[in-house]
């Protein structure tokens, strides 16, 4: 039986432009001739052979830029090789991107009309299988919204029910499957299990070894446009990682001053590596309850004795699990020139199977905000299954116990408001990571608010409620002059909300948001001759209480529905 998937000599060449053409007379001069714009030849693919056996589940990994969407763009024949042959044999659907085949100005309805169409799948068939898509991808009630307005997550069930319902011979998949939340994402796992048992072929691209490993029959690395390794997960995933962790430390010796932005001209933390807290072996793979000890070096060329160690764990989509420091045992901690180790033990474990990131910071007692020296993203973590039947995002030690009921006393819940417990977020820091230019609630901002902020509400799209008084980070880069406030006031019953923006503690502008629609309140900011970070504080009058007017039982202080801050 022929294969699937053939690669022979394929190879890729991408042009890069590094000068464009900003005005109309910079156009007509390069269309005439008369002024070069400069290109840069990069090779996404070099030489790549490959088979993929029918049936066969294939899984990609390899860093950023390594030619792994290029693949799959070639297989869905989105872009042609620069030379080589490439062949796919059967009906093709690919996953490659948010959006990706959806007309933004069309209903989900008529988006599973037109992908139909693609396929060559006639309309009647598609009706057959309209009831299934929209079932799957639990989107009844917008299904007949333009799409233009779905979130993240509304398209990839949109686009993975299609793909699953219309039974493709091949499957390519782009990480796509990231973005939806847990529930979903292990429905969408066992659905691919269902396509896999018949016999389809799938080709899944992923920054997440463990999915990788736990899902594909094989896997290829790819580094740089050329094939590293390609057979059993387990083999291929250990040695793209040691690699992985091996070029980190090569950089990280090399470079020996971090960025400026994070710190590490008078304390850097030199090295940092995991062991199994019980036999002490180095090790970067665990399982839930188990125990790690976690060592760090640092490098002084000055006495400090108000130093602060910590660490934070971060999932592999950026939600972060847990942040610890030496502050609230040890207190500010004395430093000698010289080389100091640093050791902490974290654990029981509670995390459930996936892969982390453990970033690193030292940073002074009383100043959290402006560390010594910050190290994100320092060191990668895998959890994997647990042994007992316990499945989620965490592992949580649980006693059961069944008894025969008291002859009295039914349990009877209360119908009185239940006080809401204090969810608001912390004063912020340390940065792990510097702070973006756009804060999008609900996609991995949590790093950069402070007080003042409850948990994302889950309507689309993403929002975060403010307390009376909310404080979030951003930051502004050399010629951005303007500060955007996206926002809206639902479900107050008041004609608008008032409050005030404070941007490094001075007062720059007031607001007034008008119930359910968002608005944008762009507010100008003063130019800077560098990166620069904000602290920016949001302060709403008459902040509502929705048990107090019998809305609901919600006892929170709600002030303003933010959708995203942004500098621009």
């Amino acid at each position: 039986m022929p294969s699937a998937i053939e690669l022979r000599g394929v190879r890729k060449r991408f042009r890069i432009r590094h000068e464009a053409a900003r005005s109309w007379q910079g156009m007509a001069l390069a269309l005439l001739g008369r002024r070069r714009i400069q290109h840069e030849e990069f090779w996404a693919l070099d030489g790549v052979d490959l088979d993929v056996s029918t049936g066969e589940t294939l899984g990609i990994i390899g860093p950023n830029g390594s030619g792994k969407t290029t693949i799959l763009k070639l297989l869905a024949r989105t872009i042609e090789p620069t030379t080589g042959d490439v062949v796919a044999r059967g009906k093709v659907f690919g996953l490659l991107e948010l959006g990706a085949g959806m007309h933004p100005d069309l209903t989900g309805r008529e988006n599973i009309f037109l992908n139909g169409s693609f396929l060559g799948i006639e309309r009647q068939e598609m009706r057959q299988l309209y009831d299934r898509i929209v079932a799957f991808a639990e989107l009844d009630r917008f299904i007949d919204t333009p799409v233009r307005h779905y979130s993240s997550g509304m398209f990839m069930r949109l686009g993975f029910s299609i793909a699953i319902n219309v039974d493709p011979d091949i499957l390519l998949i782009d990480e796509v499957l990231a973005v939806g939340d847990a529930r979903f994402t292990a429905k969408c796992y066992e659905a691919l299990a269902e396509i896999k048992a018949r016999g389809r072929t799938l080709v899944f691209v992923s920054h997440d070894p463990i999915q990788v490993r736990r899902f594909c029959d094989r896997v290829l690395w790819i580094d740089r446009g050329k094939i590293q390794a390609l057979g059993d997960p387990r083999d291929v995933i250990q040695q793209y990682l040691q690699h992985m962790r091996g070029s980190a430390a090569s950089t990280s010796a090399e470079q020996n001053a971090p960025a400026p932005d994070l710190g590490g001209e008078t304390l850097q933390i030199r090295a940092a590596t995991v062991a199994d807290g019980s036999t002490g072996v180095e090790s970067y793979a665990f399982l839930p309850g188990g125990v790690l000890r976690l060592q760090l070096e640092l490098a002084s060329n000055a006495y400090l004795d108000d130093v602060v160690v910590g660490c934070a764990v971060r999932r592999s989509d950026g939600l972060l699990m847990h942040e610890t420091s030496t502050a609230p045992t040890l207190g500010p901690t004395a430093v000698q020139p010289g080389r100091t180790r640093v050791e902490c033990s974290l654990g029981p474990l509670p995390l459930g199977p996936g892969s982390y990131q453990l970033s690193l910071g030292v940073w002074p007692f009383e100043n959290r905000r402006r560390p010594y020296h910050m190290w994100p993203e320092a060191i990668t973590l895998f959890v994997g299954k647990a042994t007992a039947a316990q499945r989620g995002v965490a592992v949580v030690p649980s006693q059961w116990r069944v008894d025969v009921a008291p002859p009295n006393g039914e349990l009877t819940p209360t119908l009185a408001p239940v006080a809401q417990p204090d969810m608001l977020t912390e004063d912020a820091g340390p940065f792990w990571t510097s702070p973006p230019e756009e804060l999008v609630m609900g996609a991995r901002e949590a790093e950069w608010l402070g007080e003042g902020w409850f948990p994302a509400e889950n309507w689309p799209p993403h929002v975060r409620w403010t307390s009376e008084r909310a404080v979030a980070y951003l930051q502004q880069d050399v010629g951005q002059g303007s500060l955007i406030l996206s926002a809206c006031r639902p479900l107050h019953g008041r004609a608008q909300a008032e409050g005030r923006v404070r941007l490094n503690g001075l007062h720059i502008a007031t607001f007034q948001f008008h119930g359910m629609d968002f608005e944008d309140v762009v507010v100008p900011l003063d130019p800077v001759t560098s990166p620069t970070s904000h602290e920016l504080v949001i302060e709403v009058d008459d902040a509502l209480v929705p048990a107090e007017v019998g809305l609901d039982t919600d006892t929170r202080p709600l002030g303003i529905a933010v959708r995203s801050i942004r500098v621009e």
